[in-house]
């Protein structure tokens, strides 16, 4: 098997999560109750709503968007790396 190609797999799982995150953030500002509900049952019962915000200003956002796709980069890459040294038979 092939190895993964570490910069490309960072840039995709960052360019992939990044657009997850703004869709969330639209759909927040869209329809606040309906997106608290959905994490609600995500998080198994546990009450969310009473830490929530009913504003969220774009600088927000941008800055979010700037954390996630660096976080996610460096993800994607360690994901890479590790599957590339297993995939090698873990030296």
């Amino acid at each position: 098997m092939e190895d993964i190609n570490v910069k490309a797999s960072g840039l995709a799982f960052a360019i992939v999560s990044t657009i997850l995150s703004l869709l969330c953030a639209l759909s927040y500002w869209l329809f606040p109750n309906l997106v608290i509900g959905y994490f609600n049952y995500i998080v198994h019962g546990i009450d969310i709503t009473p830490i929530t915000t009913r504003s969220i200003s774009l600088v927000n956002v941008l800055i979010g968007l700037v954390i996630v796709f660096i976080s996610a980069y460096l993800i994607g890459a360690l994901l890479a790396i590790t599957y590339n040294y297993f995939n090698k038979g873990g030296r």
